[in-house]
């Protein structure tokens, strides 16, 4: 059987349009990863990468806190775990912090100005919320 996109590309590209912005104008990223493959799936469901093109972008580093575009910088919810609702929460409140400049020893160099936060959950629902310093 054919099997469709995931709601994460939906939920992307209407964010994306709502914004008036697309994935390379994003200096921060945290993605859902309640599972250790769940990161690299989600981020080229949101149009940061082209599938199978995630290896490459960890390999080079791109994801970390100095790189092209920081993933997960307070460490996600491996890190933080994943009270259902309130990860989304925790993700906005990560993406202000890094554009307010208080992030501490994870603050993304260089003045972010914009930030994406990204969940997903059963039974197949995303959102995403874009913000802009």
């Amino acid at each position: 059987p054919d099997r469709g996109d995931s709601p994460s590309v939906g939920a992307a590209a209407a964010a994306f349009k709502m914004a008036g912005m697309g994935p390379s104008e994003m200096d921060i990223a945290q993605v859902q990863d309640t599972e250790s493959g769940a990161e690299i799936m989600h981020m080229a469901e949101n149009g940061f990468c082209k599938d199978g093109d995630q290896e490459q972008w960890l390999a080079e580093g791109r994801t970390e806190i100095n790189g092209k575009l920081p993933v997960n910088t307070d460490g996600g919810c491996l890190a933080c775990g994943e009270p259902i609702g309130a990860s989304g929460l925790r993700q906005v409140y990560e993406n202000t912090i890094q554009l307010r400049g208080r992030g501490g020893t994870r603050q993304v160099p260089g003045s972010p100005k914009t930030a994406y936060s990204h969940v997903y959950g059963a039974p197949g629902l995303s959102g995403v919320a874009i913000l802009e310093r």
